[in-house]
C-alpha cells in the first residue's frame, strides 16, 4: 500500500494536467514510506516529451537537498502518461531503481483520468502494482 496525503497527489495531479501534452515528472518525498511532499523536476526529452521522461539531475539534487534538509527522504519518482493509460512502460521499468515507488498519471486530453503506483523487485524484475491510498496527512 502506498499512502499519499492528499494535497501531494493533488499537486501531482495538476503538474501533470499543466504539462499535457508532454510528460512531466518529480520526486515524491516522504518519511517511513508515506509520501507527504513532491517537487516537480524538469523533463530533458525534448525530442519524446510526448512518450518519455528524462528527469533533470539539476531538480533531482535540489529536491534531495531540500528533503534531507526536513529529515525526510526521496520515495520515488512519479510522471505522466499523456492520453495512455497509466501503467509502467517497458522503459519505465529499465530505467527504474528497486524499492523505490512509480505513481503514473495516466491524463487523457488534458484531464486526469487515473493513477497507478509501481514497485519494481529488482533490476532484472517486473514491476509490482500496488494500491494507492490518499490520506489527510
Amino acid at each position: 500500500m502506498v499512502k499519499v496525503a492528499k494535497s501531494a497527489y493533488d499537486g501531482m495531479i495538476k503538474h501533470a494536467e499543466a504539462g499535457f501534452p508532454h510528460e512531466v515528472c518529480g520526486v515524491m518525498i516522504g518519511t517511513n514510506g508515506n509520501i507527504t511532499h513532491y517537487k516537480e523536476c524538469g523533463n530533458l526529452n525534448t525530442q519524446r516529451a510526448h512518450d518519455r521522461y528524462e528527469l533533470d539531475p539539476v531538480s533531482f539534487k535540489e529536491a534531495d537537498e531540500w528533503a534531507r534538509e526536513n529529515k525526510m527522504e526521496i520515495l520515488g519518482i512519479y510522471h505522466s502518461h499523456p492520453d495512455h493509460p497509466s501503467k509502467a512502460s517497458e522503459t519505465d521499468r529499465q530505467r527504474g531503481w528497486p524499492d523505490w515507488i512509480y505513481i503514473i498519471f495516466s491524463i487523457m486530453g488534458g484531464k486526469y483520468h487515473d493513477a497507478r503506483a509501481w514497485v519494481l523487485e529488482d533490476f532484472d524484475g517486473q514491476f509490482n502494482e500496488e494500491q494507492i491510498e490518499v490520506t489527510e496527512g
